[in-house]
C-alpha cells in the first residue's frame, strides 16, 4: 500500500507582512515615526489607516510616545520640513 504524497495546498495564499516586519522602529528614527502621525493635529493613526501588524503598532505608538516626552519630535503638529515626505500610510492629506 502506497503511501499520498504530501503537498503544499496550491490555493494557499502567501503570507502578508506590514511594511515594518523587517525594520527596527526606534524612538530617534523621527523620520519614520512623523509616517505615522497626522500633520495638523498630531494624532497617531490606527491601525486600519497604516496597515501595520499588531505588534509593530504597538513599537511605533510606544516610540512616538517616547520621542515626544523627549523631546524629538512635536506633540500637536508634524515638523514641516516632514510634511513633503511620501506617505506610507493610505491616507490622502490636504496640501
Amino acid at each position: 500500500m502506497a503511501l499520498p504524497v504530501q503537498i503544499e495546498n496550491p490555493f494557499k495564499k502567501p503570507q502578508k507582512g506590514c511594511i515594518l516586519c523587517n525594520i527596527t522602529v526606534d524612538y530617534k528614527n523621527i523620520q519614520l515615526l512623523s509616517q505615522f502621525i497626522s500633520p495638523h493635529t498630531g494624532r497617531i493613526y490606527g491601525r486600519h489607516i497604516t496597515g501595520l501588524c499588531g505588534r509593530k503598532q504597538r513599537a511605533v505608538t510606544k516610540a512616538i510616545k517616547k520621542a515626544q516626552s523627549m523631546g524629538f519630535m512635536s506633540v500637536t503638529h508634524k515638523h514641516p520640513q516632514l510634511m513633503k515626505d511620501p506617505n506610507i500610510c493610505s491616507i490622502r492629506q490636504l496640501n
